[in-house]
């Protein structure tokens, strides 16, 4: 639960990982920026011309002839417009009126395209060539409720206004013409349905005419549904809608007969209207209307013979007028086609007559239940073909009032005043190029180098196996963190010196190096290892007076580590205290600490002994540095040798406090040998850089010779304790001339 507290999300310890990992964030930021920059200044630059069009709409369309065209709202038409303006066919009149086609270019491609596929021809693959090239290029946008702009994008400025000029006219020259011929349609539209009209009305006129002469005045027909015959209505009513359907369904088969018969005909005999054959049609319905009440009374007798004979001779005149009809609107149509037409028709009246007589039954019916008397007959139609009469005449004098001379010429010219397009802002040449925007793909680069370079420090972050903090060290390794030193910049300098030493081939004698003088001031690293000497003097294990101070990897601080724990030792203890080097592969002491090499540890288990040489002073009094010597052929061997020879055993008397740096523990068994003599150990882990698996392995290897390991010394570990290493910040800091001063007596 703990271990899940320490690794949980942490703004701040994203933060810290972003600074410790500035380069992973720093390096994409500016490839990005690079790059956004580079495909800036490679991108052609892009001229942008437009042109503003309204649509006028001072003078309005008369309300009768508005109802008629029935005008859409500006949205419907603009939308319209829109999506005209990006039609194939659009724009391929505009690339024949402007000869673009022609382009030198634009033909080769035509013709390398011709040589690869001969069924388009050259002109078609250059048109093809220019409509994908101007779909991309043309825009239509509203600007307000009766404007929009044409908007066109090219990487010639001339050239995008000539062709915003050319697109803005054909545009709107295409668009008027399409206005004026929707409204010569609909005047066309209206003068044959004033024909229709007028004969309908004429008929309509002539039927009530017929009606009211034959009309015998006086009788009333009472309801013949009683109690005793209701049963009989039903099955009537039954009856009809069972003889329904078989008529509809002889219509359906002749219907189809018909289209196989001739499937032009069909077409065209379906497709209008013959008002002759509706009269006949209405006159069967009527006699059908007449046959319902004797029904009621009785299936057979002379009233019910006549109207069947009357309904007979009414059918074959609508067969034989049906035959005639088709012979004059199909002239090329089969005989069987007419035929079929005949009987279509007559099936279609059919199916009238019987829903008329089902509906007379279903009203007789339902006046007997509610107790009612049925309504005369001879009134009841006559109210029919009156209201018949007035409608037709409404309609009929509608059409003749809309397609006056004087009110389609009044139409046309409102039309054209009020449907007109106008250019109210011509285009004119640009001056700068639209695109592309530089600011804003350098801006997207640089915010793409900065997601991929969080995402790369995340990434890394999830895959690093390192210690991140002195919890994380404690509940991993089960040791105490004894010190927790910043990676200030002294140590960035000794390491800096010690290359330009070596590079040189330089031997310092002096003994006072630059760790030192910094270690003799009050400075957060000697806070540091003076904290650090406290806790390994208050470890379970007493003082102890030797101690070994190694690490798992080399690069972890460990001989600095040392190097400032002897001479923090040596500073603020009582007693003496050597500085061992006991790495002869790679020894840094001497450097750290700037004392000769020529003779030392190597030299000294070689000969057995100490002598007056091998052990060099430096500029504090009771510090003592015995170097690592001359160069030996089995360093390792040579170490074995060390914690049992008789030089150790000097080494403890002469001195009260002995400090061994030693090789990494894992690469080479050095620091185990001398583990296993020494009083204790403390393991460098340098945070953020050593996986744990190999600390781990480090501490079992030590532990196994020795279980003296007293805790662990973490480097670069500036974050944990961030107001502490800066202890300017509680006021305590000398002046820069105090400091040097220090460092001159020092």
């Amino acid at each position: 639960m703990h271990e899940q507290e320490v690794r949980g999300v942490d703004l701040r310890t994203y933060m810290r990982a972003m600074l410790r990992r500035k380069w992973l964030l720093l390096i994409p930021v500016l490839v990005g920026g690079v790059a956004g920059y580079l495909i800036s200044i490679s991108l052609s630059p892009v001229y942008e011309a437009s042109s503003t069009v309204v649509m006028r709409s001072e003078e309005q369309l008369s309300e009768p002839l508005a109802r008629l065209v029935g005008r859409s709202p500006h949205e419907e038409q603009l939308s319209r417009l829109q999506e005209k303006a990006k039609s194939t066919s659009f724009l391929v009149e505009l690339v024949r009126a402007l000869n673009m086609a022609d382009d030198p270019g634009v033909q080769e491609w035509a013709e390398d395209m011709h040589e690869k596929d001969p069924a388009v021809s050259v002109e078609e693959y250059a048109e093809m060539r220019m409509v994908g090239f101007l779909e991309t290029r043309i825009a239509v946008v509203r600007t307000s409720l009766n404007a929009f702009q044409v908007i066109v994008r090219d990487l010639d400025p001339d050239r995008a206004v000539l062709l915003a000029q050319h697109i803005t006219n054909a545009f709107v020259g295409a668009s008027n013409r399409e206005q004026l011929e929707q409204i010569r349609s609909v005047h066309d539209f209206s003068v044959r349905q004033l024909v229709i009209y007028r004969q309908k009305l004429d008929e309509a006129e002539e039927r009530l005419h017929e009606y009211q002469s034959s009309r015998i005045t006086g009788r009333r027909i009472e309801n013949p549904v009683n109690g005793a015959n209701v049963g009989r209505v039903d099955v009537l009513i039954s009856q009809a809608m069972v003889e329904g359907s078989d008529a509809q369904q002889r219509l359906d088969g002749w219907r189809t007969d018909l289209r196989n018969a001739d499937s032009g005909a069909y077409t065209t005999l379906t497709g209008r209207e013959f008002p002759e054959l509706d009269s006949l049609v209405d006159q069967l319905a009527m006699l059908e209307r007449e046959a319902a009440p004797a029904l009621v009374m009785s299936a057979s007798g002379p009233e019910i013979s006549s109207l069947s004979v009357s309904i007979a001779e009414k059918k074959d005149q609508l067969r034989s007028a049906a035959r005639s009809s088709a012979m004059v609107a199909a002239p090329g149509a089969s005989q069987r086609a007419i035929d079929a037409f005949a009987e279509v028709r007559v099936a279609s009246a059919e199916v009238e007559m019987i829903e008329a007589r089902r509906s007379t039954l279903n009203r007789l019916m339902w006046n007997y239940t509610q107790g009612v008397a049925s309504a005369p007959e001879e009134e009841l139609e006559l109210t029919r073909l009156t209201q018949e009469v007035e409608s037709n005449r409404a309609l009929y004098e509608a059409f003749l009032e809309q397609s006056a001379a004087g009110q389609i010429n009044e139409a046309l010219e409102a039309a054209r005043a009020g449907g007109r397009f106008e250019v109210i802002e011509p285009p004119t040449r640009p001056l700068s190029p639209v695109a592309p925007d530089k600011i804003m793909i350098i801006g997207l680069s640089l915010l793409g180098g900065l997601v991929i370079g969080m995402g790369l420090i995340l990434a890394t972050e999830q895959g690093d196996s390192s210690f991140k903090s002195v919890e994380d060290v404690e509940a991993a390794l089960g040791l105490t963190a004894l010190a927790t030193v910043p990676n200030a910049d002294i140590f960035a300098e000794i390491t800096k010196e010690a290359k330009k030493h070596r590079a040189n081939n330089h031997r310092p004698t002096g003994g006072n190096p630059k760790l030192l003088r910094h270690l003799l001031r009050e400075t957060p690293i000697s806070f540091e290892f003076r904290r650090l000497t406290r806790k390994i003097a208050r470890s379970g294990h007493g003082a102890p007076k030797s101690i070994l101070v190694t690490s798992t990897n080399r690069g972890e601080g460990k001989t600095t580590t040392a190097a400032s724990l002897a001479i923090t030792l040596a500073r603020h203890h009582a007693g003496t205290t050597v500085l061992v080097d006991c790495d002869l592969r790679k020894p840094r002491i001497h450097r750290v600490m700037e004392v000769d090499n020529t003779t030392g540890l190597s030299n000294a288990l070689l000969r057995g002994n100490l002598e007056e040489g091998d052990v060099k002073a430096t500029a504090l009094p009771n510090l003592f540095v015995l170097p690592a010597g001359s160069d030996c052929d089995e360093p390792t061997r040579l170490v074995e040798t060390f914690p049992d020879s008789r030089l150790m055993s000097e080494l403890l008397s002469r001195y009260d406090h002995v400090i061994i740096d030693t090789a990494p523990n894992v690469a080479v068994p050095d620091a185990l040998f001398v583990g296993a003599r020494t009083d204790a150990v403390v393991l460098v882990v340098k945070a953020g850089v050593t996986p744990r698996e190999v600390v781990t392995r480090g501490l079992e290897l030590q532990r196994d010779e020795r279980d003296n390991v007293i805790g662990v010394v973490v480097n670069d570990f500036e974050h944990v304790l961030p107001y502490y290493y800066d202890y300017k910040y509680y006021g305590y800091s000398r002046s820069s001339t105090e400091e040097a001063r220090g460092e001159r007596d020092a």
